[in-house]
C-alpha cells in the first residue's frame, strides 16, 4: 500500500531577514531598516513622501594611488613656482653683488645648515674665506625682523620641525615653503658635508641642559626654548645657541665631529656681533653668556690662552653695562622681571666664579673686586628659579658670615669657595708687594688668621650639607669639595713662602703642614671617585684643584715619599682629563709630574 505524504509539513529553510534589494533615501536618512515594498516601502507609505532608491551607489573613498599622484602634482608645481620666483629676484638683483644659499648648499666650514628656506645676503664677494664668512654674518636675510639674527636660520624663516624648542610655520611662511624645504632637507642627506638636522638641534639642546648646565645654570630652559623658536631671534641669541651647540658637542662622543666646525662658526660671529656693537650702550644679556660659554669651550678643547682671552670680553661686557647686573633698592619684582633678573644674576655669577678660579690657578690678578659683591644678591635655587617663583635670596657677605648658613643649591657653594680661594690669592698678591717695599708686619699674619678660619668654618658647613656619598656622586659637588681643600694646600704653600725654619713660627707651620697633608690625601682620594663618574659629566675646571695638588706633592717632598702613590695617582687622573680638558696642561707641564 503506498505511503501517503504530509503536504502540511514546511521547509526547514529559513526565511530571508529583509527583502532583496536597495534601501530607499528616506529610511536611510533616518537609520531604520527598509521593508523594500514596491512601488513604496511602508514607512513612506505611512509618511506620505516619495520612495526614492539609488542604484547603483559609487564606491566609498578615493581611487587607490590617487592622494600620491595629487602630492607629487603639487610638490612639482610648488618647485615650478619656486623657481620662477629665485629667477625674478635674480633678474632685479643684476646690477648688485649678491650671493644666495639655498637650503641644499649651506655649508659652513664642513656643516650643512638644512630645513631652512634660500637666503640671500648683499655684500661685495670676495677670494677669501674667512671675509667672505665674515661678512656672511654681517649680512640680513629677507624677511628678518629688526634686531633679527641672519646667523641662525630660524630667526629668518620657520623650521619644518614640530619639535618643541624650534621654529614652526607661522606668519610669513607657505605651504610651500614648508614642504620644499623638506625634500630639500631630505636631497641634502646625499650631499659632502655634515648636517645639522632638527633632529640633531633637539639633542644638541638635551645634551646642553643634561652635561653643561649643572655648572653653568645660567639659562631659563622656558624661557630658552620659547626664544628659540622665534622667528624674530636677535642676533645675540643666535650666537647663545650656537654656543650652546658647540658646548654641548665637546661633551659628547657622537657630535665630536662638528665640534670645531660649530666652534669656528660661532666664534666668527660673534667677533662679528662685537665688531658692530661697538658704541651701543647697553650689551644683550645672550651676548656676554655666549661669550663665557664659548670660553669654557676654548679652556676645555681649544687653548687656555684663548679660552682666558674670550672670557675677558665676557668680564669686560660685564664690567660696562654694571647696573644691568647690580640689584636695585627695589624687591618687589613681578614674576617676568625677577625671572630676567635672576639670569642676569646668575650670569655674572658664573664669570665671578671663571675669573678667580682660572686667576688662581694661572696666578693673575682678578677682574672682580669683592667690594662690588653687596650690590648683587646670590641665585636662587634652581627649581625656584626653572618654575618662576619669586625668591628674595641674600648678599654674599652674608653668606659667608653667617656660622650656621645653609646654602640653598651647589651653585652658592661654588660662589662661596670661589670668594675664600679669591681672597687667597689676594693675600698671596698683596704679600709679594709687603716683600717687594719690604713692608712685612702683623697685617700679613691677620689676614692669614682671618681667612683660614673662614676656611675651615666654611668647610664644617661644606661637610654638614654635603655628606661624603653627595660629594662623590655629584660632579659639580665633587669639584667643590676638591676645590675646598685646594684652597687649604694654596694656604700653605703660601706660609712656606713666608716662614724660616728659624723663626719662632715654625709651630704654626707645622699646623698648616698637617692640614694640608690631610688635604692632599683627600683630594687623592676624591680623585679616585672620579673614573665612577661619567667622563662627559666631570666640572670642566677640575683639573684646576688636580694640578694645583699636583703641584703641592713636587714641591716639597720633605713630606715624605709616602706620597709618591698619591702623586701618581693625581697625574693619571690629570693624564685622563687631558682628553677632555686643556686646562690639565696650564702650569708645571705633567713631565715634571711623573719625574
Amino acid at each position: 500500500m503506498p505511503q501517503s505524504v504530509d503536504l502540511s509539513v514546511k521547509s526547514s529553510t529559513p526565511p530571508a531577514r529583509q527583502n532583496p534589494g536597495a534601501a530607499c533615501e528616506e529610511c536611510r536618512r533616518r537609520k531604520v531598516r527598509c521593508d523594500r515594498q514596491q512601488p513604496s516601502c511602508g514607512l513612506c507609505l505611512s509618511s506620505g513622501v516619495p520612495c526614492q532608491v539609488t542604484t547603483p551607489r559609487p564606491p566609498r573613498g578615493p581611487k587607490r594611488g590617487y592622494l600620491k599622484a595629487l602630492q607629487a602634482r603639487i610638490a612639482t608645481l610648488e618647485g615650478t613656482l619656486l623657481q620662477q620666483q629665485q629667477q625674478q629676484q635674480q633678474n632685479q638683483n643684476n646690477n648688485t653683488n649678491t650671493i644666495t644659499i639655498s637650503p641644499e648648499d649651506t655649508t659652513i666650514d664642513g656643516i650643512t645648515f638644512t630645513d631652512h628656506p634660500p637666503l640671500t645676503w648683499d655684500f661685495p664677494i670676495t677670494t677669501d674665506d674667512d671675509t667672505t664668512l665674515h661678512d656672511l654674518c654681517q649680512g640680513t636675510a629677507p624677511g628678518t625682523a629688526s634686531g633679527g639674527s641672519s646667523l641662525d636660520g630660524g630667526s629668518v624663516h620657520a623650521s619644518t620641525s614640530p619639535i618643541q624648542g624650534f621654529e614652526t610655520p607661522s606668519d610669513g611662511v607657505g605651504f610651500s615653503d614648508v614642504v620644499l624645504g623638506r625634500k630639500m632637507s631630505e636631497l641634502s642627506e646625499g650631499l659632502d658635508g655634515i648636517n645639522i638636522s632638527n633632529l640633531m638641534q633637539a639633542d644638541l639642546d638635551q645634551l646642553y641642559f643634561d652635561r653643561v648646565h649643572s655648572f653653568s645654570p645660567v639659562l631659563h630652559q622656558r624661557r630658552y626654548f620659547t626664544w628659540a623658536r622665534s622667528m624674530a631671534k636677535t642676533e645675540a641669541q643666535s650666537c647663545l645657541r650656537y654656543a650652546m651647540w658647540t658646548l654641548a658637542a665637546s661633551v659628547s662622543a657622537h657630535y665630536q665631529n662638528v665640534g670645531d666646525s660649530l666652534y669656528r662658526y660661532t666664534r666668527r660671529a660673534l667677533e662679528n656681533l662685537e665688531s658692530r656693537c661697538m658704541g651701543i650702550a647697553m650689551t644683550e644679556m645672550e651676548q656676554v653668556q655666549a661669550w663665557l660659554l664659548l670660553a669654557i669651550h676654548e679652556f676645555m678643547c681649544v687653548d687656555f690662552s684663548r679660552g682666558w682671552v674670550s672670557a675677558g670680553r665676557a668680564f669686560r661686557l660685564i664690567q660696562l653695562n654694571w647696573l644691568q647686573y647690580s640689584d636695585g633698592t627695589d624687591v618687589n619684582l613681578t614674576q617676568t622681571d625677577w625671572v630676567d633678573a635672576e639670569q642676569k644674576r646668575r650670569t655674572f655669577w658664573l664669570a665671578y666664579c671663571l675669573d678667580r678660579f682660572v686667576s688662581v690657578r694661572n696666578n693673575s690678578p682678578m677682574t672682580f673686586s669683592e667690594q662690588v659683591m653687596n650690590t648683587i644678591r646670590l641665585p636662587a635655587p634652581e627649581i625656584d628659579f626653572q618654575n618662576e617663583q619669586p625668591t628674595l635670596t641674600g648678599f654674599l657677605s652674608e653668606a659667608i658670615a653667617a656660622r650656621d648658613a645653609i646654602v640653598t643649591s651647589t651653585f652658592t657653594e661654588n660662589i662661596v669657595v670661589a670668594t675664600v680661594i679669591g681672597r687667597a690669592l689676594c693675600h698671596r698678591q698683596q704679600s709679594m708687594v709687603d716683600n717687594i717695599y719690604l713692608n712685612e708686619s702683623r697685617d700679613f699674619w691677620d689676614r692669614h688668621e682671618w681667612i683660614n678660619a673662614i676656611l675651615i668654618q666654611r668647610m664644617e658647613v661644606f661637610s654638614l650639607n654635603y655628606p661624603t656619598a653627595v660629594q662623590e656622586a655629584d660632579p659639580m659637588v665633587l669639584f667643590i669639595s676638591m676645590m675646598w681643600r685646594t684652597t687649604v694646600l694654596y694656604m700653605y704653600q703660601l706660609m712656606k713662602s713666608v716662614i724660616h725654619p728659624t723663626e719662632e713660627k715654625r709651630s704654626i707651620l707645622a699646623d698648616y703642614t698637617r692640614q694640608s697633608t690631610i688635604a692632599a690625601k683627600e683630594i687623592v682620594n676624591l680623585t679616585n671617585k672620579l673614573s665612577q663618574l661619567n667622563s662627559f659629566k666631570v666640572h670642566p675646571l677640575t683639573p684646576i684643584p688636580l694640578s694645583l695638588c699636583a703641584d703641592f706633592f713636587v714641591s716639597y717632598h720633605e713630606l715624605g715619599d709616602t706620597y709618591t702613590k698619591q702623586l701618581q695617582e693625581i697625574t693619571e687622573a690629570m693624564h685622563g682629563l687631558m682628553s677632555f680638558s686643556n686646562l690639565s696642561n696650564v702650569g708645571p707641564g705633567l713631565g715634571a709630574y711623573s719625574r
